[in-house]
């Protein structure tokens, strides 16, 4: 959920919410964003020794989840030294991170409650977010929520859903394909949607986990924002802005 360029304000309709949202802080980066120098990492492709799927001949217990699933390779720095933030990208390492543990996808706050309900703030495809969908955004925290349908291009205009889930299982991964004779990538297959377990799932290079969403209840927004008021929403933001900040 790209948040855009920092320091731009795009126009929101803040006459859906009973309470006038806190102006969202400039030069924020969301923990999940890509970075201009966090590059993918080119890395010969090779048969796995004793199961059917690809490898790297230097492989390290890290490649792999839990799953058994190959992850793509990614330059991971520290913040001061990644560059300048790249909105349109992913970071695979840190939204895996964040699905896995269910922290906020902007300021990578921990769930209070790690057994749930998690909070998720989805674009509008046409209608709520349903039982048993599917998704590659992980969760945000109530005031990152008010946060990116300030910021998120995506959600401009009052174009987003959101919904409390109380199970988030894993359900797979979305990455490109190797074909299982070539090994090379599969041409239309940059990033595709496999299962775990599936008979695909040995020949992606996960670039994404992808999570279920069960036990849901659509969120209304406007009691959470109202619950918290604009005093904490404001405490909430500066703290906020000092974690994602540009350094």
């Amino acid at each position: 959920m790209p948040l855009g360029v920092p320091g731009r304000h795009p126009r929101f309709d803040n006459g859906r919410f009973s309470i006038v949202l806190p102006p969202a802080p400039p030069g924020l980066v969301p923990y999940i964003a890509g970075w201009s120098e966090e590059r993918l990492l080119s890395c010969p492709i090779t048969r796995r020794r004793g199961f059917p799927g690809i490898a790297y001949a230097d492989e390290t217990p890290y490649d792999r989840d839990s799953f058994g699933v190959l992850w793509v390779r990614y330059v991971l720095r520290p913040k001061r030294r990644r560059g300048s933030p790249v909105f349109r990208n992913v970071h695979p390492y840190r939204q895996r991170r964040a699905m896995l543990n269910m922290m906020c996808q902007v300021c990578a706050r921990m769930p209070p409650d790690p057994h749930g309900p998690h909070l998720f703030l989805l674009k509008d495809s046409g209608g709520p977010i349903r039982e048993g969908e599917l998704t590659t955004s992980p969760p945000v925290c109530v005031p990152c929520a008010a946060i990116s349908i300030q910021l998120c291009r995506a959600l401009h205009g009052g174009r987003f859903v959101a919904a409390w889930a109380r199970r988030v299982p894993a359900w797979g991964v979305v990455g490109p394909l190797h074909h299982p004779r070539t090994l090379q990538p599969i041409p239309g297959c940059a990033m595709e949607q496999v299962k775990y377990g599936s008979e695909w799932a040995p020949w992606v290079r996960a670039a994404r986990t992808m999570v279920e969403l069960r036990g849901v209840t659509p969120a209304d927004l406007d009691r959470e924002f109202a619950a918290l008021g604009r005093d904490r929403l404001e405490e909430e933001f500066a703290r906020i802005a000092q974690l994602t900040a540009v350094a």
